[in-house]
């Protein structure tokens, strides 16, 4: 029978495996498989950043430890901070690994590096830059002024730099592909590499779609299209006495209006044109020439353009 051992604040503590990215290829997803399973305990917070100088280095060793207050004997202690291949903007994350944990396995995922700037232009407007404002910059506008989310597709760039501190055999290089195509084969696999117990199915229950930046600006959205609504007191009265269901049908029949379609239009991502795309192909192109030989595997899809994004991915 499992127990919780001592509290984690009691001792140094330091993760048996880490997901470092890529941000917007699936690491959400991924955690979300692997935290079903017995054998491994995520952070309380998915993604603590810790290893990040910038975000939460300063809070200590204690703070980190009790993220895994609830661990149970004998499980893998675990997190999943992309901001760990944030490279050149988070500068020191591979070395604070290697020095505090330096027998951690990394897990560092990837997707078509266009496909992937653009859902991360999307969440940095809408959850970390310009939270609650409609979209003003395409995204090689945004991308002038948050040019992090080009950096993030400099695979080949960030994996080197893990490379010169941490044996290849440490780190795992998976494609959200591989995971959309069978999520079983491909959850074993990781299961594998962390020496879990791979007959276990982390997929019986489906597959796991994770979309938290779509419900995001879907909650945005409504917000602000209702907002002049609500400051109505007598439509505000009315609508506040009304069943859920009925305050839905009326936010759809808004949203069909000319000032419903203008606020759609606002908060969602600008579209890229086939003049965006082939600019980032470009600006990809030689490091995913490097990344492919690298891995000795076939890119050759990523010099075309992706499918049309639908929602970004986490």
């Amino acid at each position: 029978m499992s127990h919780t051992v001592t509290p984690t604040h009691l001792v140094k503590l330091v993760p048996d495996f880490l997901i470092i990215g890529a941000a917007k290829s699936g690491t959400s997803t991924l955690f979300r498989y692997l935290d079903k399973h017995p054998q491994v305990c995520f952070s309380t917070d998915k993604e603590p950043c810790f290893f990040d100088i910038n975000t939460a280095w300063d809070n200590g060793w204690d703070w980190y430890a009790k993220l895994w207050d609830d661990r149970q004997e004998g499980q893998l202690l675990a997190e999943g901070s992309t901001n760990y291949t944030f490279y050149p903007h988070v500068p020191t994350a591979p070395q604070l690994i290697k020095e505090h944990a330096p027998n951690c396995k990394l897990i560092y995922m990837m997707r078509h590096p266009v496909s992937r700037t653009f859902s991360h232009y999307a969440h940095r407007q809408t959850k970390e830059l310009f939270p609650g404002k409609p979209f003003e910059h395409n995204v090689l506008e945004f991308a002038k002024i948050d040019p992090l989310i080009l950096d993030c597709s400099d695979y080949y760039k960030q994996i080197q730099r893990y490379l010169s501190l941490f044996p290849q055999k440490q780190i795992l290089f998976c494609f959200i592909d591989e995971m959309i195509r069978d999520p079983r084969s491909f959850t074993q696999k990781v299961c594998r590499f962390l020496n879990l117990d791979d007959k276990i199915d982390l997929t019986e229950q489906g597959k796991i779609v994770d979309n938290k930046g779509a419900k995001h600006r879907d909650g945005k959205l409504r917000y602000y299209t209702t907002e002049p609504f609500r400051k109505n007191p007598v439509i505000r009265k009315i609508a506040y006495a009304l069943p859920q269901p009925c305050r839905t049908l009326a936010y759809n029949l808004v949203q069909k209006t000319s000032f419903g379609k203008k606020m759609q239009q606002s908060f969602n991502p600008l579209p890229m044109s086939e003049q965006h795309v082939s600019v980032l192909l470009d600006r990809f192109k030689e490091g995913n020439e490097q990344l492919a030989n690298f891995l000795n595997v076939d890119l050759s899809h990523w010099d075309k353009p992706p499918k049309p994004p639908k929602t970004p991915k986490k």
